[in-house]
């Protein structure tokens, strides 16, 4: 909406700028402050060739814009250096309402991504391993970024690059093998299989030939042995189909799954690429590639062993999402802690000549940490996702006892709530910070959390329920209280806000305008009488309800929330 705005600026001003149309558009900003209207032109760049002070050239110009002002605008005054655009409340009103009601399932939405392909790495967990809390960041970091890609029109493939190889699984094959009869794995397949985790390396603890006992079954399986193939399948199978139960509630979804396993025969020619570009040399038994032309330690390829490393595996994913699945861009959301890993990989394949490499990024992100140590686990050494997501439900469902017991349908209502705060306080922080995990401020309705947001939210359905007849997909009159005006403003920046919070792979963009929408409306609901008023200003004024109302639904959606009903 704002790039109508910008549109109608550059195309009636530009001749008299003596800019081009482009330049304008792009310089053009949202001013910070309330009542500085709805754009704002930064002159600084252009008092040195007009020779005058930014504020001086600034006021001259805008008498010149004054002078033929476009029936679209209302006011253009200089402020410092700027110049300040505010447009007519119809046409803004009309833009709104065209957007908001007009496109429906894809408010916002832009065309930036011109159909490309982009591949996103995410969640990813381990093979018989259950999610820890640390998996929410990857998982929920990973989801909003697909669905913000989607909303800037590109093709997206979201990835799981399953952790399903490696010597562990030869341990967990012998202990199934020799202890899986104990266990009810037809009843409880995914539970069955983590205490066989649990319990081979317990026992390795005191037998330290079982370690070399499941090498030995892990060898089989490299080798292709059916039995253990057939087993190693099982675990897979059995593991994706529990992680699936928890991403169904997070509203998680892959398109495919190429776990550790699928580049395993695409390793050596990897090898042997950079050995024939001279890349690969020996150090101390192992082959690296040199990264000191970077200041970078060396990049690992294969070990002293022979066995091959992370580094391998993603070089050769990286090629095979690029050249295979004709990727334009290559995401991969891993913790911060993998920052150097992902910056050896990038500069190695740099210097193995792939032109593509500035396209792939780490979507880095930082840890948790726990200001309430009392969290319930299973075993106490792990703080499991599934956990976190049961006890925020939990919670939730106590205070709907405590404030609303006759709420209908409270346990879905206790889902979209408690899983919603636990995602919104993982996304409403910058990716790149570290995140404080506090349950009194994750399920805060009166603070900047999830549930103030839904609840923003369900106060429109319940402002519309009282109004009792359809509401108008069109605003009747101007609306002009400074409250009216600055909400309106906010929802004109929607679309922007879902194009840098992509551009940025940073969701917390996207959750801060959320937030600051409701901080709008709330003062629009306490200062303007909604219901009562004239026919005219009451259809208006709902309208803004219902436009609040869907932005509010299609930005949590987008971030992998449900708006319930009621609450």
């Amino acid at each position: 909406m704002l790039k109508s705005l910008r549109t109608v600026i550059s195309r009636n001003y530009a001749d008299l700028l003596n800019r081009d149309a482009a330049v304008i558009e792009d310089l053009l900003e949202t001013p910070k402050r309330d009542g500085h209207g709805h754009l704002a032109l930064p002159v600084f760049a252009w008092s040195k060739e007009a020779k005058m002070p930014p504020p001086k050239l600034a006021a001259e110009l805008a008498e010149k814009i004054r002078a033929r002002l476009a029936p679209e605008l209302s006011a253009v005054e200089p402020v410092s250096g700027f110049i300040n655009f505010t447009f007519q409340p119809e046409y803004v009103q009309s833009l709104i309402a065209a957007e908001v009601f007009g496109r429906r399932g894809r408010i916002g939405y832009g065309t930036s991504g011109g159909g490309k392909k982009l591949v996103i790495d995410f969640s990813s967990p381990n093979v018989a391993k259950p999610m820890h809390v640390g998996h929410l960041r990857a998982t929920m970091i990973g989801q909003a970024i697909v669905n913000l890609a989607k909303s800037q029109g590109y093709n997206v493939v979201g990835l799981n690059h399953l952790g399903d190889w490696g010597v562990q699984f030869g341990k967990l094959a012998w202990a199934y093998m020799n202890w899986g009869h104990e266990y009810p794995f037809e009843k409880e397949p995914f539970p069955s299989l983590y205490k066989l985790y649990v319990r081979f390396h317990q026992e390795a603890e005191s037998k330290p030939e079982l370690e070399n006992a499941g090498a030995k079954v892990f060898k089989q399986l490299e080798d292709g042995d059916a039995q253990v193939v057939e087993i190693w399948k099982k675990f897979v199978a059995i593991s994706l189909a529990d992680y699936q139960r928890i991403w169904d509630q997070l509203g998680v979804k892959h398109d495919l799954v190429r776990g550790e396993s699928f580049y395993n025969d695409r390793l050596k020619p990897v090898e042997e690429e950079l050995e024939r570009k001279g890349l690969l040399v020996e150090s101390d038994g192992a082959m690296v590639v040199h990264l000191d032309e970077f200041d970078m330690p060396p990049c690992l390829i294969r070990k002293s062993d022979g066995a091959s490393l992370y580094a391998t595996r993603d070089l050769a994913s990286a090629i095979y999402r690029m050249q295979e699945l004709n990727a334009d861009l290559n995401l991969y959301v891993v913790g911060v802690d993998q920052t150097l890993h992902f910056r050896q990989v990038f500069k190695v394949l740099h210097k193995m000549g792939y032109s593509w490499t500035d396209r792939c990024h780490h979507i880095a992100f930082g840890m948790y940490r726990f200001k309430d140590a009392k969290v319930s686990t299973r075993k106490g050494t792990a703080i499991f996702l599934e956990d976190i997501l049961e006890k925020a439900v939990e919670l939730v469902r106590e205070i709907i006892k405590q404030k609303n017991p006759s709420l209908e349908n409270a346990e879905k209502v206790a889902r979209q709530v408690g899983i919603g705060a636990v995602v919104f306080n993982d996304l409403v922080n910058d990716r790149v910070k570290n995140v404080e995990f506090d349950w009194d401020r994750i399920l805060d309705f009166a603070g900047d959390s999830g549930p103030y947001v839904q609840y923003c939210g369900v106060r429109c359905l319940s402002v519309t329920r009282k109004y009792g007849k359809p509401v108008a997909s069109e605003f009747k009159i101007a609306l002009d209280t400074p409250e009216e005006k600055e909400l309106l403003r906010t929802l004109l920046s929607y679309p922007d806000t879902l194009a840098a919070a992509f551009d940025g792979f940073k969701p917390h963009i996207l959750a801060g305008y959320l937030i600051d929408v409701c901080h709008r409306f709330s003062l629009f609901y306490t200062k303007c009488d909604i219901l009562g008023e004239s026919p005219e200003l009451e259809s208006s004024r709902m309208t803004l309800v219902q436009a609040v109302h869907h932005v509010l639904e299609e930005g949590l959606k987008i971030l992998g929330m449900e708006l319930p009903d009621a609450m």
